[in-house]
């Protein structure tokens, strides 16, 4: 199935369509985007990232919050690596993703987080 593209700043780009792994990864970087709580149809969907929002973030719980927003995608089975890079002066949360999908194949990409709330 096809759907829009979307842009890293979240705007839908309504002349193009993705489908297949880059619609997967557009959609993992899409759930890392979400607030959990933010979708009022289900109040567990996204990234919690209230994890990150404290004056030191736990990397152990940082880690696993991503682990388990990118396991809310159905096409995951495996969650292989989760990296982030953090920057508090900027409010700017980088992650780095790497899964494989029920087929078997393994692909990642990086998600950008602006403005998080600190």
């Amino acid at each position: 199935m096809h759907t829009f593209k979307y842009n890293d700043d979240g705007d839908w780009v309504f002349n193009e369509l993705v489908h297949g792994d880059e619609k997967l990864i557009q959609n993992l970087k899409h759930l890392l985007r979400t607030v959990v709580g933010e979708w009022m149809f289900n109040n567990n969907h996204g990234f919690r990232r209230i994890v990150i929002e404290q004056k030191i973030p736990n990397k152990k719980q940082v880690v696993q919050a991503m682990h388990d927003c990118l396991y809310q995608e159905p096409s995951v089975a495996e969650v292989l690596s989760v990296d982030y890079e953090f920057n508090r002066i900027r409010r700017h949360l980088t992650i780095n993703f790497r899964v494989r999908t029920v087929e078997g194949r393994e692909i990642g990409g990086e998600a950008i987080v602006n403005q998080v709330g600190i």
